[in-house]
């Protein structure tokens, strides 16, 4: 993978309710009891001023079978161009898409995926989801640590469902001065995927004017990798 000389910030991927970082795909039975979860230390909250947090929640139900579970989220600004990735299940993220090309590929497109420095790559990546209700929080940053601009912005939930199935969930919310939220709509892909719906659902997010991330906000842990 190339390198990038510009400055990496590292997303901060919080995971709360019922949700945990899990292992791998294919998954096929009740998870193991996760150890207590381990705050990051306070050094990974960025002391960058922004304009707010995006909470960005979804709903997940894993899937049995090969070639589900797969899950990338990410910001766009309105014109659809590539603001930060938020988090990509490792499978993917680490290159399995060279085994498996339909593994999440509105993502990796948006965000040139192929060409991520493997700083970036490490930053993103994360195992697997358990189901639950998830809910991620965006600082305002651009990848390269830039507090955007006020405005309109996508974010953007894509997961795969068996195979070369796929869902994306699409929503904007306004970022700026005042509290707003939005709902995401569902894309399926190719004919036919809307089948297997039911892996994700109840996308929506919510921009929380002039709050930063604090230490103690962060639940994010994984039960291996």
């Amino acid at each position: 993978m190339s390198d990038r000389t510009t400055r990496l910030i590292i997303p901060i991927v919080v995971v709360t309710g019922v949700a945990a970082v899990g292992v791998g795909v294919g998954w096929s039975g009740p998870p193991a009891s996760p150890p207590e979860p381990t705050p990051d230390p306070p050094a990974a909250v960025s002391s960058v001023p922004s304009l707010g947090l995006v909470r960005i929640d979804y709903r997940l139900e894993r899937q049995r079978g090969h070639a589900s579970n797969q899950i990338a989220v990410w910001i766009e600004d309105a014109a659809g161009q590539h603001v930060r990735s938020l988090f990509a299940t490792s499978f993917t993220a680490e290159g399995g898409y060279a085994r498996r090309p339909m593994s999440l590929p509105a993502w990796r497109g948006s965000a040139r995926w192929e060409q991520a420095s493997d700083e970036l790559v490490e930053a993103v990546a994360r195992p697997a989801q358990d189901s639950g209700t998830h809910s991620l929080y965006w600082d305002g940053l651009d990848e390269f640590g830039a507090p955007v601009a006020p405005g309109t912005y996508r974010f953007l939930v894509e997961g795969n469902l068996r195979w070369e199935n796929r869902v994306l969930f699409t929503g904007t919310v306004a970022v700026g001065s005042a509290p707003a939220a939005g709902d995401a709509s569902a894309e399926y892909a190719p004919p036919g995927a809307e089948a297997h719906a039911g892996m994700l659902a109840e996308v929506r997010a919510e921009f929380l004017p002039g709050e930063r991330m604090q230490p103690d906000m962060i639940s994010a842990y994984s039960r291996g990798s």
